[in-house]
């Protein structure tokens, strides 16, 4: 079999058959041996109905989601190439051969694009304001920044790909993360990915409402960011901060005639952050390894080297010294009520140090 149509359906009686209609032509013109396959949430509104009438393939998936709802639908596709494209009518099925066509060129994935900055076209009512002008472009703009993605438009609905290369990829995502999920995977294993302008047109629903939930959504899209891209998010800035703060530190040390106590305790809070954001990026790193995305080679370098019995050594030592600091007056250019602080800061960083080490220890143990 050639093409599988896969098509995410919750209550989309009015537009379903329209969709239905479009795919049956597309096939039967191009002489494109394919299959209809609508997989449903729990659709109440007469969908089911519909499409049994239609004879194409039914799948009920229980488990609520977008993510979820495709997957289980590309499961249980037989065709070499998937196309999917949302139930509501807003994208048109007649792109079919476009998309078919593109495909079979040699690409593994063709993303469609509805953004202006790849050539695509947004009709007048077809996507909320806010989506349009800051959550659509932001996303997609973060997404090709932090991994170096050449798509203006992560988000489309509409994309055709290699069920081949679909099958060699662990996925998880269960909502609208899917959309970034698939994208990204598929650069990562160095799939041929291209983009092709498409247009979104105005929901074909009048009673039906969209099932997209902004905030929940738009939050949902930043946390998947943050957990697969600790480079940029964690492990920089955490770094720069490093650096800064223990070179003004050890600047006002050799220079006690013009030491500044309240810059100085400002480098000890900072590094203090940075070893906190330092073991967060490493955690975001184990839980994205963990979810199927590659490794790094520099952090796996670093966990050769990383170890529970040389994270204790270190804190204890750091411990040990900020301890006789106090008591011994190490910085005898400090009074002691600013001893104290500095005594007790230090303390604080490598108390903070030996938990978070053994907290990542064991999680690089379990992973």
């Amino acid at each position: 079999m050639d093409l599988s149509v896969v098509i995410p359906c919750l209550n989309e009686s009015e537009t379903l058959q329209i969709c239905i209609n479009k795919i049956k032509k597309q096939l039967s013109e191009n002489d494109i041996n394919g299959e209809i396959i609508v997989a449903d949430n729990g659709s109440t509104d007469g969908s089911i109905e519909i499409a049994k009438k239609n004879n194409v393939k039914i799948i009920n998936v229980q488990s609520k989601g977008y993510g979820n709802v495709l997957r289980n639908g590309i499961n249980n596709a037989n065709g070499k190439y998937i196309f999917i494209a949302d139930a509501d009518n807003s994208y048109d099925f007649n792109e079919i051969k476009r998309f078919y066509n593109k495909i079979i060129e040699g690409y593994d994935l063709v993303q469609g694009c509805r953004l202006p900055s790849g050539g695509g076209k947004i009709e007048k009512g077809a996507m909320p304001i806010t989506h349009r002008l800051i959550g659509n472009p932001l996303f997609s703009f973060l997404t090709k920044k932090l991994f170096k993605l050449k798509i203006n438009d992560v988000y489309c609905g509409m994309k055709i790909f290699r069920r081949d290369a679909y099958k060699k990829i662990f996925f998880f995502s269960t909502g609208m993360v899917f959309c970034l999920e698939i994208l990204i995977k598929f650069d990562q294993f160095k799939y041929k990915v291209c983009e092709l302008p498409t247009t979104l047109y105005k929901d074909g629903r009048i009673k039906g409402k969209s099932h997209l939930k902004t905030v929940s959504d738009g939050l949902k899209t930043l946390k998947f960011l943050l957990i697969f891209s600790p480079k940029w998010v964690f492990f920089f800035p955490a770094t720069i901060l490093l650096v800064y703060s223990t070179v003004t530190i050890f600047h006002q040390i050799f220079n006690p005639n013009i030491i500044n106590i309240k810059q100085l305790y400002l480098s000890l809070a900072s590094i203090h952050i940075a070893i906190q954001v330092t073991m967060l990026g490493l955690y975001s790193y184990l839980r994205s390894e963990d979810l199927g995305f590659l490794r790094s080679r520099r952090l796996k370098i670093f966990f050769n080297f990383f170890t529970l019995k040389k994270s204790i050594t270190i804190s204890l030592v750091g411990i040990l010294f900020s301890v006789l600091n106090y008591f011994f007056n190490a910085t005898h250019f400090l009074n002691d009520v600013h001893k104290f602080i500095i005594s007790l800061f230090l303390f604080l960083i490598f108390i903070n140090l030996l938990f978070n080490s053994i907290f990542v220890a064991l999680l690089k143990e379990n992973n």
